[in-house]
């Protein structure tokens, strides 16, 4: 949707913050594949903008504007 307003997330909030925290805590890339693999249900774009630190689980689910 370009332009518009993103669509929040469906995964649930606790599911955003923890892979948030694995993504953020990952130092070798095998290890980082398997956090991708694991998280993978919350969408690619989703997983992208937690581990580049461009969005927070609270902005993904709409909560925080």
């Amino acid at each position: 949707m370009e332009g518009g307003t993103p669509m929040p997330a469906i995964a649930p909030l606790e599911d955003l913050k923890a892979a948030q925290e694995e993504l953020l805590s990952t130092k070798e890339v095998e290890e980082l594949k398997r956090v991708f693999k694991k998280w993978r249900r919350i969408g690619w774009k989703n997983i992208c903008k937690l581990w580049l630190e461009e969005s927070t689980p609270e902005k993904l689910k709409g909560e925080s504007m």
